[in-house]
């Protein structure tokens, strides 16, 4: 009865103060780690330059799997209230979209961006957006090897304030998800390609990120993919506090 679900409460919060505290203590030897290796990289050669380059690698992706599962904790940390401030879409989504030009460039992916007016505004956490977004178009390219990316958004419901959304719509025409992982997709650590994840430094992390995110905004997410055809992620938010 009752007491079974306090303890069930009391087991879950020893679980993640205890991830919490292992990823704040893994950050300084990981950082140091990092450190001397890129500075013995400088000065090697052959197939010790080769290793060097291997043990960075790997440090990386342990220290962005320890930066996502902080931002996890973080966002699952109820005392933790998120920052609520009008942010106006496009220079939010142009800020992030910086970030990833070259990527871009590299894989030779043309991004199109659609935004149903200049000044779609909203109330929201910015930096939790912002976070949303990065993990969203990261995953977007990370999974498409050629053809676009597209951001669209658009305000539903906008003559009635209490039931209007901001629609947030990424598609790409990426590999795509086949429909059996479909329903993990926003579990930890969840990958539905664990080789090329690994190649591509994934941390199974992103959506779960995602996914937390929309729910601190009371908002919801749907994904709609078809193996080799690409994804859509569609994500709504409201317009309003209340």
């Amino acid at each position: 009865g009752i007491h079974d679900i306090t303890e069930f409460k009391k087991l879950e919060k020893v679980k993640k103060d205890f991830v919490t505290n292992v990823s704040h203590e893994l950050r300084t030897p990981l950082t140091a780690i990092k450190g001397y290796a890129e500075t013995l990289a400088e000065n090697l050669q052959g197939q010790a330059r080769e290793h060097i380059d291997i043990i960075n690698r790997h440090t990386n992706r342990l220290i962005n799997i320890v930066e996502d599962l902080l931002t996890l904790s973080e966002l699952e940390d109820e005392s933790v209230k998120p920052v609520f401030a009008t942010i106006t879409l496009k220079p939010l989504i142009n800020n992030v979209l910086k970030i990833f030009e070259p990527k871009l460039k590299n894989k030779n992916l043309k991004l199109n961006l659609k935004l149903s007016e200049d000044n779609i505004t909203f109330e929201a956490d910015q930096f939790k957006i912002e976070q949303m977004l990065i993990n969203l178009i990261d995953n977007a390219i990370k999974y498409t090897e050629s053809g676009e990316i597209t951001i669209s958004a658009f305000i539903e419901n906008k003559e009635n304030p209490n039931e209007s959304r901001v629609v947030i719509r990424i598609s790409d025409t990426g590999m795509g998800i086949p429909p059996d992982d479909l329903p993990h997709i926003f579990e930890r650590f969840y990958v539905v390609d664990k080789s090329r994840s690994r190649k591509l430094g994934g941390t199974g992390l992103g959506m779960s990120i995602v996914k937390h995110v929309v729910i601190l905004h009371s908002g919801e997410i749907s994904i709609n993919s078809q193996p080799g055809k690409g994804t859509i992620i569609t994500i709504k938010l409201p317009v309003h506090r209340y």
